[in-house]
């Protein structure tokens, strides 16, 4: 256009005049059409927050155009992590009319454990001329958390009993409310009355009394997951198995309508921080709660189980049970799970890639080992008498 203004100025041709006239005004229109449309379009991304392995993850992306000019065209163009999507990118150009919703489709495949990030996804537009093209909307990443596999106990080489969980009683009297033992945080499986309310209002969030169990049926799963905690060449693979062991183990039991906890040395991917302890829970959402920290799990650099252990268990009553998940040594571990086992408490050893040494000298110390198998399904290798 510039070209073409010297071109008219120098000729003194009123055609040239014409052309630099009709150019500029449909630049300027075609800037104004598009800004309005833009500013009266909507888009949003619809998908699930978390999948199973293997299970199709359908994402729709909404486009809704609420202004009374069409757009000439709109280009969508969403980041989708490698693992999830081939290529790892969508791309779609629509043309959205008047007052129209249109949309667009995909789908993703969750083939492993972990969290993602979906996004972000850029909306292009501009003018039918090439003119001003620009970027009209971004919205952010979405989270998606894909849980670890869940197998059944029995392909796991379990036992149904102790050390893995206590069988229900005929008169479940699990508390004991004339033995206190503190406070800890509300949970939507917790009843109102067992709210306290001095406790509430002075820590500001919904606080539920604990009382001493008079027979007991919580469960505290301990996995191992710092680098340092495995050793050998293939130590990702032995940790993935890990955490379906711990994954299976925590849904047999809250199906048995038992109460299962959680801590670890891993990381939260979502938080980028430790994980920490998630107190006893029973019901399906606290099993899915269980399965989103684990599906989230990052290795740490390092680590101490038994360091975990120590807070995990305060809060533990006599006879529960502590299932300890890791790929250190026996004779590393063994003397921590005695000491627990001095407090009154049950605990069972589930070692990855375990030696026979291990195993042996766990049996010795009447402490129920398994070995966690290359197939990711513990086989009990050695049991108390």
């Amino acid at each position: 256009m510039i070209v073409l203004f010297i071109l008219a100025i120098v000729l003194r041709s009123e055609l040239f005049f014409y052309l630099l006239y009709l150019i500029a005004g449909l630049h300027i229109a075609a800037r104004w059409w598009v800004g309005r449309s833009a500013s009266r379009l909507r888009i949003r991304r619809v998908a699930p927050e978390a999948a199973f392995p293997g299970d199709p993850v359908p994402v729709l992306v909404e486009v809704q155009n609420t202004g009374l000019l069409p757009l000439p065209w709109l280009a969508l163009r969403e980041t989708l992590p490698p693992a999830l999507h081939s290529p790892p990118m969508v791309y779609e150009v629509m043309s959205p009319g008047a007052a129209e919703r249109c949309e667009m489709r995909y789908t993703l495949f969750s083939r492993r454990r972990g969290y993602y990030q979906i996004g972000p996804l850029t909306a292009q537009t501009g003018d039918v001329l090439g003119i001003g093209e620009r970027t009209v909307s971004e919205v952010p990443p979405a989270a998606l958390t894909i849980y670890p596999n869940v197998l059944p106990l029995e392909d796991l080489g379990l036992p149904a009993s102790l050390p893995f969980g206590t069988l229900p009683a005929t008169h479940r009297l699990f508390t004991d409310p004339a033995r206190p033992m503190g406070v800890r945080p509300y949970q939507p499986v917790d009843g109102v009355r067992r709210i306290d309310w001095k406790a509430t209002a002075r820590l500001g969030e919904p606080q539920v009394r604990r009382y001493q169990p008079a027979i007991a049926v919580e469960t505290m799963i301990a996995l191992a997951f710092s680098r340092t905690e495995y050793g050998g060449g293939f130590a990702y693979d032995t940790m993935e198995r890990a955490v379906v062991a711990a994954a299976s183990i925590a849904a047999h039991l809250i199906e048995r309508r038992q109460s299962v906890g959680l801590c670890t040395t891993g990381f939260d991917a979502a938080s980028h921080a430790p994980v920490g302890i998630l107190p006893p829970g029973s019901g399906r959402a606290h099993l899915i709660q269980v399965l989103g920290l684990l599906g989230r799990l990052e290795v740490a650099k390092e680590g101490d189980l038994a360091v975990t252990l120590a807070r995990a268990t305060v809060g533990l009553g006599w006879g529960s049970t502590v299932v300890m998940i890791t790929g250190q040594r026996a004779r590393d571990i063994l003397p921590h799970a005695l000491a627990l086992r001095q407090r009154g408490l049950n605990v069972a050893l589930v070692i990855a890639e375990a030696l026979t040494d291990d195993l042996a000298l766990a049996h010795r110390h009447g402490v129920a080992a398994y070995d966690l198998g290359r197939d990711a399904r513990p086989i009990r290798a050695v049991s108390t008498p």
